[in-house]
């Protein structure tokens, strides 16, 4: 995969993500998935696959508005088997604007191109 089909599957997984894509959502994250968060205060929170998609189902049930679907990437990289991008969004996601730095590596698997890891640092927005 060569960088411009990175960052374009990238915004593709940002579109679905953001629209409660339930199945889309399932699918693009690795089983082995290793969320972590870390807020401004240096807290880490860790999240699985199952406890993501309870978070996503979550905000389908509630028919909560989309999320903002604007990036900034700042950095994409990918070979035959791995990738990573690095990007930043701001948005509304707990209850206040937060400006998160996302670092997400992709895994070719016999799924297609997944989401096994994936950080993100979070400052808030004032």
């Amino acid at each position: 995969m060569n960088t411009e089909q990175l960052i374009s599957l990238t915004k593709e997984f940002i579109h679905n993500a953001t629209t409660y894509n339930m199945d889309y959502i399932d699918k693009i994250y690795s089983d082995k998935l290793l969320l972590v968060r870390v807020d401004e205060t240096g807290k880490v929170e860790t999240t699985n696959k199952k406890q993501l998609l309870e978070f996503f189902q979550g905000m389908s049930d509630k028919k909560a508005a989309p999320l903002s679907q604007e990036a900034t990437f700042h950095y994409a990289v990918a070979d035959e088997n791995l990738a990573m991008v690095v990007l930043d969004r701001t948005m509304d996601l707990y209850g206040r604007m937060e400006r998160m730095f996302f670092t997400l590596v992709w895994e070719k698997s016999a799924a297609g191109w997944q989401v096994s890891k994936e950080s993100v640092a979070v400052m808030q927005v004032l």
